[in-house]
């Protein structure tokens, strides 16, 4: 009989589960339906629950009820009440308990675990996760959004965009976790009003919690995209989503706003009036000169591209040559003064512009062959070349170190070389790509081999294979595709299981 009372919370727990698991999966107006339906279950699971509990207390087991509540009743409200009450209050270890009530996957600990690194305000409570974290091995998404969560509190929300952003690299997959971290980077991005960033194809790896649903629907009307939900459906997400009081205003905005109306957010070429040499200077020199203090502080690289081809004109001149001879005459320079003269000018610009391009992440312009634009196709592509080859060597040889490292820094190792890497050959075009792949590709699949052989740290050796054959694809490289693709055909040990990329 006590089975079949119980049956009701059961089938609407399952229900329940069932629809969120269910707009996990979606991004569409049905969306909000699954809401809905997850909702009225949740309310019906605690109108029971409640009706038990008080039931209990009538026939004075009051004792059972209190453990009714923490079994019935806690994981319905776990979610308002870690959100709207033990976060905001700080209150770390409190989350962290009610969040392993929440019943939020096969591995509770995970999703507590960033719970507790969201409610985090001090040192110490940044301490208490910190310890926990490191007793969990091996490394998982988990980890790394806690980690990240606690970056963001500390203020260092590059460390915190970096880390999550590197979490579908991660083999293991706890929804609730992703869910946190997809929402903590659409919230970083409205409040730097980088709505481009919400509309990308590529957050369809985040599964969207209400909050982040209405953000991208937010973001789509500021953009203009074609996915833009109507006012209609943009209030619907809204009245779905918590901290509705502060979101109302962003609402308002976006439907107000005229499609692609976002604030244009791109790095100014140069002062007001200096994006690019007048029509004035019709003289090669001056041209030049202009071009070059047109660049700023934040060049595009147009601009940059208008500079080196500017100058390399200037200094093949003719007029520029006749005018470097005339001088030379005049001052009783010896022979060869003139290319002497030439070159130390073009030897400078090039240091000069290799610093501009190396501080903006710009590569050299395409075709670029002169005495300026040939030298800095040289300087960037080899400079970049060894700086990367020296980083990955050093990172290989932490294989030797007596002292090992946290595995997450490990983590935060690689990816700041991922994204040093991807820089440079964005910049150096894919013939730097193939010149770096084979030196990156050696020290990578040392380390992926070490991590998961001596570290037993298998989805962050994963993932580092994972890179690099996407990478031995990008270069064709026969032998380290096929190399690649046997280190990833390897079942992967989780806490979810094993699992086949």
């Amino acid at each position: 009989m006590r089975s079949l009372a119980a049956l009701p919370y059961f089938i609407l727990q399952w229900l329940r589960g069932a629809a969120i698991n269910a707009r996990r999966r979606d991004r569409t107006a049905r969306y909000v339906l699954w809401s809905a339906v997850a909702g009225v279950a949740s309310a019906a699971m605690l109108v029971l629950a409640a009706a038990f509990v008080g039931f209990l207390w009538w026939l004075s087991l009051w004792w059972l009820a209190l453990a009714m509540t923490a079994v019935l009743v806690v994981p319905v409200l776990a979610g308002p009440l870690i959100r709207l009450v033990l976060v905001p209050a700080g209150w770390h270890r409190m989350a962290y308990q009610v969040a392993l009530y929440s019943r939020p996957g096969p591995d509770p600990v995970a999703y507590a675990l960033c719970v507790a690194a969201w409610a985090s305000r001090d040192a110490a409570a940044a301490a208490w996760v910190d310890a926990r974290r490191d007793t969990r091995r091996p490394l998982g998404d988990a980890e790394i959004a806690a980690t990240a969560l606690l970056a963001a509190r500390r203020g260092d929300a590059a460390t915190a965009r970096a880390l999550l952003r590197s979490l579908p690299a991660i083999v293991e997959d706890h929804p609730a976790v992703r869910e946190l971290a997809g929402e903590w980077l659409a919230c970083d991005a409205a409040e730097r009003s980088g709505w481009d960033e919400l509309c990308d194809p590529g957050r369809a790896v985040w599964p969207a919690t209400p909050l982040g649903f209405l953000l991208e629907g937010i973001a789509a009307r500021h953009t203009g995209a074609a996915s833009a939900p109507p006012a209609r459906e943009l209030w619907a997400r809204w009245l779905i989503a918590p901290r509705r009081r502060a979101t109302r205003a962003l609402v308002r905005e976006a439907l107000a706003a005229a499609p692609g109306s976002a604030p244009d957010r791109r790095p100014p070429s140069g002062p007001d009036g200096a994006a690019e040499p007048t029509e004035r200077a019709v003289d090669p020199l001056p041209r030049a000169i202009a071009a070059y203090l047109a660049l700023g502080e934040q060049p595009t690289a147009g601009a940059f591209a208008l500079a080196v081809g500017a100058w390399d004109a200037a200094l093949g001149d003719t007029a520029t040559r006749t005018w470097l001879a005339r001088r030379a005459l005049e001052l009783d320079a010896p022979l060869g003064a003139v290319e002497r003269a030439i070159h130390d000018v073009a030897g400078q610009l090039t240091d000069e512009l290799a610093r501009v391009a190396e501080a903006a992440g710009l590569g050299a312009p395409p075709g670029a062959h002169g005495p300026v634009g040939g030298g800095l196709v040289r300087r960037l592509r080899h400079g970049r070349l060894d700086a990367l080859e020296a980083a990955f060597s050093r990172w290989a040889e932490r294989r030797h170190d007596q002292t090992p490292h946290p595995s997450i820094d490990e983590w935060r190792e690689f990816i700041a070389l991922r994204a040093a890497y991807h820089g440079a050959v964005t910049a150096g075009g894919l013939e730097l790509r193939r010149l770096a792949f084979p030196h990156v590709f050696s020290k990578g699949s040392n380390m992926a081999a070490w991590l998961w052989n001596k570290r037993e740290e298998y989805a962050l050796s994963h993932a580092i294979s994972r890179w690099l054959l996407d990478e031995a694809l990008a270069v064709g490289d026969a032998e380290a595709i096929e190399l690649g693709h046997r280190n990833c055909a390897l079942a992967v040990p989780t806490r979810l299981g094993r699992i086949r990329s």
